[in-house]
């Protein structure tokens, strides 16, 4: 017995010492990366073509197909993520010899450093070829790195589809500063997919699933989502959140708003959020959602916006929130788009600002006494006179001269005190 105890002491103190050595190679003084996220970002309309392709790879799945990717869209998108995450940073480098994906994690401050540095090549060629992964000061020779993360994630996932998705790819090919990625038929693959996904799920917050599908059932059942004309979105949350506030206590309000949110997010803005809390449809086969779709400020987009928003904060980080709304306009900005809209942006805010207070434990009582059977939006929704929109690349430079610009910040800065000063966020 003291021979087994000796060796479970000499094996811990082996597995801590191995821990301090990897962490002592991976933790660095200074960072790999810093870049400007509003530099990064100029360029986000570009990002639009590339989605389209996408879009048309996913439509044409019984076929062979080709994404053509830009440096400058590839950064677009880093910058997006800089811009969810403000302790990320990252870069991408595209050369006839490589892609180069080099990122930086900033820590909070410790003996050891604070930075963890990553360093990617992709090369070109048949297949997915790594030619390294640095992290740190640590060199991992790139197929032992794709190897690994394909088992690992086959082995949780309890399926082969990391190794499918590494079949996929048929060849890389790259010039300076564009990337071409030739993929097989994936009508196979994202069967899988969607069959892993589903098995996922079944894992996932049974107790948000039951209390979304209740919610989600009540709003099937309304006569306002029968009829022709577009109903305010108010009068739907007014409605639920009375709902919630029946079912209520201090303990459980947070998670009766929060299931009340989902489901007008799959309600009210798309039944594809339902694919992240399970199978909550109230009729098989059958999608929940209104006749006519609500509106806010009596604009469908309005609405579209803020419970797009309101779901995600749900789901994410509220940065990941924010960040998909300002990226969305920027993308806008471009040919074909709508402009950029400071109206659009308030919408998101509140949306992310609305979920949030309604999964505060402080609040969450008082939101419900709020907005239970009222048909307010005055509640929830800010003010949006005076907020430009419809600015192409141009006008919005014009104006603004660039993302985060003083000029940028003082109208953001003027659209988060409207929200704030709202009443149920008081």
């Amino acid at each position: 017995m003291l021979k087994f105890i000796k060796f479970l002491f000499i094996l811990l103190i082996l597995i801590v010492l191995g821990v301090g050595c990897l962490l002592w190679m991976a933790i660095e003084p200074t960072p790999l990366v810093v870049e400007n996220s509003s530099q990064q970002v100029e360029e986000a309309d570009s990002v639009k073509k590339l989605m389209r392709q996408i879009s048309d790879s996913l439509k044409n799945r019984s076929t062979s197909q080709r994404i053509d990717l830009s440096q400058s869209q590839l950064n677009s998108l880093v910058g997006f993520a800089q811009r969810a995450q403000k302790n990320f940073n990252g870069r991408v480098n595209i050369s006839e010899m490589g892609a180069g994906f080099y990122a930086t994690y900033k820590l909070p401050a410790n003996p050891l450093g604070r930075y963890i540095n990553v360093d990617l090549l992709l090369l070109p060629g048949e297949g997915i070829a790594l030619e390294h992964v640095k992290v740190g000061t640590m060199a991992i020779p790139g197929q032992w790195a794709i190897s690994v993360i394909t088992q690992i994630t086959d082995w949780y996932t309890s399926s082969d589809i990391a190794t499918q998705f590494i079949e996929q790819v048929e060849n890389i090919a790259m010039t300076e500063q564009k990337m071409a990625i030739s993929i097989r038929p994936i009508d196979d693959f994202l069967r899988e997919l969607n069959t892993v996904k589903e098995g996922l799920s079944r894992t996932g917050d049974e107790e948000l699933s039951l209390r979304t599908a209740f919610y989600l059932k009540y709003l099937h059942e309304l006569d306002i989502g029968k009829k022709s004309t577009a109903q305010s979105l108010a009068k739907y949350i007014g409605l639920v959140f009375a709902q919630a506030q029946q079912r209520s206590n201090y303990d459980t309000a947070p998670k009766e708003n929060e299931a009340a949110i989902m489901a007008l997010a799959i309600y009210a803005g798309h039944y594809r959020f339902a694919n992240f809390v399970g199978d909550v449809q109230p009729v098989n086969n059958r999608i929940a959602a209104p006749k006519t779709p609500p509106v806010l400020a009596k604009r469908a987009d309005l609405n579209q916006h803020f419970i797009f928003s309101a779901g995600i904060k749900i789901l994410s980080e509220q940065g990941l929130s924010i960040a998909i709304g300002e990226f969305k306009e920027l993308m806008d900005r471009g040919k074909g788009g709508s402009g950029y809209s400071f109206v659009d942006l308030s919408a998101d805010f509140a949306g992310v600002k609305f979920a949030q207070s309604a999964t505060e434990p402080e609040k969450a009582l008082q939101m419900q006494a709020l907005l239970a059977n009222s048909s307010n939006e005055a509640l929830f929704f800010p003010d949006i006179k005076g907020l430009p929109e419809g600015l192409s690349k141009a006008a919005f430079t014009k104006q603004f001269k660039k993302v985060d610009s003083p000029e940028y910040q003082t109208l953001v800065q003027e659209i988060h005190r409207r929200v704030d000063a709202l009443a149920i966020h008081q």
